[in-house]
């Protein structure tokens, strides 16, 4: 049975925030809707947010990679189910289906739809995307990149998928930050799949922060929030090889001895206290969860192969 979750939250943020978007009256937060009703917003507007879709096409030009992704693809990188994929972009196009009949004017794919990043599998995404007529963006999540087994740094092997097979998802974007505005708020996606936060993304951050705009950040791993345990999120303050206990399943690096640079701790503590942030919203748990710290939202959706996603609705505040 699915999990509802219900919290009304009046919160003020009007420090540092020179615009109409300085107060969020209240965030009501059930079942797979948020609604934030708040001060000077013009009109109305949704944005959909989903993850984990975890689906898997193949055809003969991932015949070379057949190591590394059988045990992600299943069946669907066997050569006789070339083309046929593992049927969970089912999920996703009830998603995108639902996306139009809400009116959403922004989808963001947050990490993992795909497995691994094999051509036939980003070439079905992005036909999907671009034949539902919806804006999108896309961050990729540790799946989406990682062929396990694959030797190498896990920066370095997503930037070599990103730039080789991903990068038709990006439609022009960066890969690793990228920000959309719509009627005055600020949507930021930074890709965290490997857990850390590069100085660029801190850089790119910051000055999404120094816009004044109230901004809605979108990651695929929640950050550590007290209370979950430690493959939870990104911050973890004990997230070290000791305590990396999926590297051998995964077949990857272990995570560094010393855990989180100093610059992803960063990143987490200007999350957590800019006056800005209205709300973090993530996926790889593959469960629902919703967190305030300091006052701010987080919403973890589960996973979109099992039909979940997350409509977030921007209404004006009541006179």
């Amino acid at each position: 049975m699915k999990i509802f979750y219900v919290a009304i939250v009046c919160v003020l943020f009007g420090i540092g925030c020179n615009t109409d978007f300085e107060t969020v009256e209240n965030i009501t937060v059930k079942s797979g809707n948020v609604c934030y009703r708040m001060k000077g917003l013009d009109k109305p507007f949704k944005v959909m947010f989903l993850s984990d879709t975890h689906f898997t096409v193949e055809d003969e030009r991932g015949k070379e990679f057949y190591s590394y992704t059988k045990r992600m693809g299943g069946a669907a990188v066997e050569p006789v189910n070339y083309g046929i994929s593992n049927g969970r972009e089912k999920a996703l196009l009830a998603s995108l289906k639902k996306a139009r009949e809400e009116q959403v004017e922004l989808v963001v794919l947050g990490g993992d739809i795909l497995n691994f990043p094999s051509l036939a599998s980003v070439e079905t995404l992005e036909r999907i995307m671009k034949e539902s007529g919806l804006k999108w963006a896309y961050i990729a999540g540790n799946h989406d990149w990682h062929y396990e087994g694959e030797n190498g740094v896990a920066a370095d092997l997503r930037d070599k998928w990103e730039q080789r097979n991903l990068k038709p998802l990006y439609q022009g974007n960066h890969p690793l930050f990228h920000s959309e505005i719509l009627h005055g708020i600020n949507f930021v996606l930074i890709d965290n799949s490997t857990h850390e936060i590069t100085e660029d993304q801190l850089d790119f951050f910051k000055k999404q922060i120094n816009k004044g705009l109230p901004v809605v950040l979108m990651m695929h791993i929640p950050l550590y929030s007290n209370g979950h345990n430690i493959d939870y999120g990104c911050g973890h303050p004990d997230w070290n090889e000791a305590h990396d206990i999926y590297y051998k399943i995964e077949r990857r690096n272990p995570w560094p001895k010393n855990g989180h640079t100093k610059t992803t701790f960063d990143f987490c503590k200007l999350v957590w206290n800019s006056p800005c942030i209205i709300g973090v919203y993530a996926g790889h748990t593959h469960e629902e969860a919703v967190d305030f710290c300091k006052g701010k939202l987080q919403y973890v959706s589960g996973a979109n192969n099992n039909n979940e996603e997350v409509l977030i609705h921007f209404m004006p505040a009541s006179e």
